[in-house]
């Protein structure tokens, strides 16, 4: 019997509690969130007596201990993958620098100077391609060869590449220049030429 009344007790002690704070919570948004938590937790003291007819309440305290496990891990999986993805950011980054690096040395020679370096990497890590260099642009201009400055060179309007069918193709004629240079980027990098997106003012 003093189960019965304490149960009741309980029950009471809840509606009132309820009532309070529903009513301090007046129009706000957070009242509907509020509203199912408190249901839950209602269903939970009316089925008390019942558990522990049961012997369920170890059971539950199981299932609540699992599903709380679960969603940790759920959010450390998800903390993981952020991690993941920053981290390959960085890596692609770091590599996309050596290879801007190395144009750089290989137009140097050409005499051509490197301004503007982007390259494109395969980032699905299901791919059996994954971190493979996919395609890249280059922007450069001609080194007046008597100042060894950029100055007197003729100025060219570039213009946006055109991707069709997974190829870079050029609405423009390359000069020999720049066949000659996107050449030896494709070879040097092992990726077709017409990946490879190129632009040198005064070549």
């Amino acid at each position: 019997m003093d189960e019965v009344y304490s149960w009741i007790r309980n029950i009471v002690i809840y509606m009132i509690l309820n009532t309070i704070i529903m009513n301090l919570l007046g129009n706000s948004s957070y009242k509907k969130y509020v509203s199912i938590v408190s249901g839950m937790i209602l269903v939970l003291i009316v089925i008390s007596p019942l558990m522990k007819l049961f012997d369920l309440e170890d059971d539950l305290e199981y299932y609540l201990g699992s599903n709380e496990q679960a969603a940790e891990a759920l959010s450390f999986r998800k903390s993981l993958a952020h991690m993941e993805k920053k981290q390959l950011q960085s890596l692609f980054t770091d590599y996309e620098d050596k290879l801007k690096q190395q144009a750089k040395e290989l137009l140097s020679g050409e005499g051509v100077r490197l301004t503007e370096f982007n390259a494109y990497f395969e980032t699905d890590t299901e791919s059996g391609n994954f971190g493979g260099l996919i395609s890249m642009d280059v922007k450069a201009e001609c080194i007046n060869e008597e100042t060894g400055s950029t100055e007197g060179t003729n100025k060219r309007i570039d213009i946006e590449r055109i991707v069709l069918g997974g190829a870079l193709l050029q609405d423009r004629s390359l000069t020999p220049l720049e066949i000659n240079i996107k050449n030896k980027l494709s070879d040097f990098y092992n990726i077709e030429p017409a990946n490879i997106n190129i632009s040198i003012q005064g070549g």
